[in-house]
């Protein structure tokens, strides 16, 4: 004790000078091993091509504080979240546990002569590192229950995860059976503030000696140092590396607008196309890549992989995480199919559940369209039936080759104006190409037109729209999607308006968020589902059903997940007097993709389930209960449309978009 009755903390109880003489030097070799190993994986990303990115500081910081401190995407999910959580912040709190003994005894004792962790303080100090350590051995016995009892094909079952699973618990629980024979040995007045030691003190070890104690104290707490030690020192060099790379990955993620696709500049100089080679990925792609986690959360939300179609993006990550482990002797081979295979790479919805569950933030998505872009530039591979649909956008201006003087017939007796310039129009009205020729989406068109009356605003339409190659982005064809680009572009300068309306995800996403990547390509573009709900709440649009009915919401990827437009459709239709919205399983920014996205509408899959029907089911069945089902995306609609007649027990589902359901019942 120091002075009369202030207890201190025992620093290096019955340890003899040369235990601690070698521990202080295996403490100061693992710090240079782990530190050598941290450089390393700093040289293996910025081994990769220059990559410029955006500074912003303190919003890096809020990423870091909000997703690698509060894990805030991680406990989303019960089991596999809270367990990540507990062991996570159990070991920060024995970590700095650690620090505080160190901090207490090497400088407040030898140095200054007084110790900090004393009385109170130490108490307290106990209590929490005893608790700590329950925290984490709760989250280990999760994790091992979710790997290897739990049944999902996600998870690795192998000895590597049991080493992992078990080194953490000898680490803990030697460290609580030093606390323990101590405790026994000196039996203090304070040790019930040690509980989980003071309980194995009384139940294993009441009946030895003192000299007992001490000599098994001393084997404990040698053989417990030393496997904590070389737990610091393999870090780098083990899974236990996630836990720098992770929060590194999290704080350099990308602050461009979700799913961007970045723009090749001056395409027609270039010789190469995407990423064909691994020597071409940058530094923030392998940081990417070292950053997995291998929790499978990619390959759990992946819609592709629920049907059993041929993509796994944790597959896929970790196979060019291999690549870039092997050395530098294999970055100028190919990677497809060698590495990644094409059939992988073209199923893919571009939906981006894989992006939005990582807890690394890996640009999964990202990294799929570079390699996509080299297959369609380079080499000229596309899905089944994507080719066609893209000379027919190249031909006549929209994806189904049709007569490009029929995109307005729809608008026959609707007294639309088209716009023209020097008239100042307070909507430009961005109609789409599913909306202009397709039978059944021209109902969505005709019930916007309904709307724009209703909220007695000035509006028009561009007699010269044109499709904007969304998807051809999406399937790599940039070069196809620059021409459409810059083309609508230049049409779209000719008008004075104050906003753009898109009443489709795809749409909307490009024209928000691609298209300001151009030269005059800023414009002030509004979702229908915003539009809406502002009308509806400035009181310019009012509904309400005869009948009350109850409606199943369904969230489209590029407006949930891409563009963070979840509550605007609940507020739509809250706002229906009468109607009763339902969410199911899978909402908002964790909706399941219909299928549709990445050019996969213009494709036939050979999954042995259809991405349409699946998520219909979940929608209506398994999920709500509900016969009728609200959509915000044209796509989304033809798609459960198509599920309709492909499963019987779905034929008598009734699927509207919001913008029907408003238009419908306005009064």
């Amino acid at each position: 004790m120091n002075g009369v009755d202030i207890v201190t903390r025992p620093g290096f109880w019955n340890i003899p000078v040369w235990a601690i003489i070698g521990i202080y030097v295996l403490g100061i070799a693992a710090a240079i091993c782990c530190a050598i190993g941290i450089r390393k994986s700093y040289l293996l990303w910025r081994a990769g091509k220059p990559y410029a990115m955006d500074k912003e500081t303190k919003r890096r910081w809020g990423f870091f504080v909000k997703e690698g401190l509060e894990q805030k995407r991680i406990i989303r999910k019960p089991l596999g979240s809270w367990l990540h959580f507990w062991i996570f912040w159990g070991f920060v709190f024995l970590f700095f546990g650690t620090c505080l003994a160190v901090l207490d005894w090497d400088i407040g004792k030898l140095m200054f002569g007084k110790q900090f962790l004393a009385g109170n303080v130490y108490y307290f100090y106990k209590f929490i590192l005893d608790i700590a350590g329950v925290v984490c051995l709760i989250g280990l016995g999760m994790a091992f229950y979710r790997r290897f009892i739990k049944q999902g094909k996600q998870y690795e079952k192998s000895v590597r995860f049991l080493w992992i699973l078990g080194s953490l618990t000898v680490i803990i629980l030697t460290g609580y059976i030093v606390e323990a024979l101590r405790l026994a040995a000196e039996n203090p007045p304070y040790a019930s503030w040690s509980p989980v030691g003071n309980f194995l003190a009384k139940v294993f070890y009441s009946g030895m000696t003192k000299e007992q104690l001490e000599a098994q104290h001393l084997y404990i707490w040698i053989f417990h140092g030393i496997i904590s030690l070389m737990f610091v020192a393999a870090i780098p060099m083990t899974y236990f590396a996630h836990m720098y790379k992770s929060p590194t990955s999290i704080y350099w993620q990308r602050t461009k607008p979700r799913g961007l696709v970045e723009k090749i500049d001056n395409i027609e100089e270039q010789e190469s196309f995407g990423i064909s080679k691994f020597g071409q990925f940058n530094w923030h792609d392998r940081l990417n890549f070292d950053a997995c986690v291998e929790c499978g959360r990619c390959t759990a939300v992946c819609p592709v992989n629920r049907a059993g179609g041929p993509l796994d993006p944790r597959e896929i990550i970790l196979s060019l995480k291999k690549r870039m482990m092997e050395g530098y002797t294999k970055t100028e081979e190919v990677l497809v199919p060698d590495v990644v295979s094409k059939e992988s790479l073209l199923a893919c919805t571009t939906c981006g559940a894989c992006v939005e569950q990582c807890p690394s933030r890996i640009e999964i998505v990202n990294t799929i369209q570079q390699m996509r872009r080299s297959l369609a530039l380079e080499e000229g591979q596309f899905a089944e039936g994507v080719a066609k649909t893209l000379q027919n956008i190249q031909s006549v201006g929209n994806p189904w080759g049709l007569d490009p003087d029929a995109r307005w017939a729809w608008l026959e007796g609707l007294d639309v104006p088209f716009a023209e310039p020097g008239v100042h129009y307070d909507i430009l009205y961005w109609v789409g190409c599913s909306a202009a020729y397709d039978k059944r989406n021209q109902k969505i068109a005709k019930a916007m037109i309904k709307i724009l009356k209703h909220s007695g605003l000035s509006f028009a339409v561009m007699q010269e729209e044109m499709c904007n190659a969304e998807f051809a982005r999406r399937v790599g064809e940039e070069y196809l999607y620059q021409i459409q680009t810059q083309t609508n572009i230049d049409n779209l300068r000719q008008y004075n308006f104050s906003r753009l309306l898109a009443a489709c995800p795809h749409c909307f996403n490009t024209l928000k968020n691609e298209y300001p990547e151009f030269e005059r390509g800023q414009f002030n573009v509004i979702s229908h589902l915003q539009f809406i709900a502002e009308q509806m709440d400035a009181g310019r649009l009012k509904a309400e059903l005869s009948e009350r009915e109850r409606v199943a919401i369904h969230d489209a990827c590029y407006y949930a997940r891409y563009n963070g437009i979840v509550n605007a459709p609940r507020f739509d239709l809250n706002k229906v007097k009468g109607l009763e919205t339902v969410d199911p399983k899978e909402w908002g920014t964790c909706t399941t993709c219909c299928g549709a996205g990445g050019g996969q509408f213009w494709t036939d899959t050979d999954a042995p389930e259809r991405l349409n029907v699946i998520r219909l089911k979940a929608v209506v069945n398994d999920d709500t209960g509900c016969d009728k089902v609200a959509t915000s995306c044209p796509f989304c609609l033809s798609m459960f449309d198509s599920a309709k007649s492909q499963e019987k027990s779905l034929s008598e589902i009734s699927i509207s978009d919001i913008a029907e359901i408003i238009a419908k019942n306005l009064k």
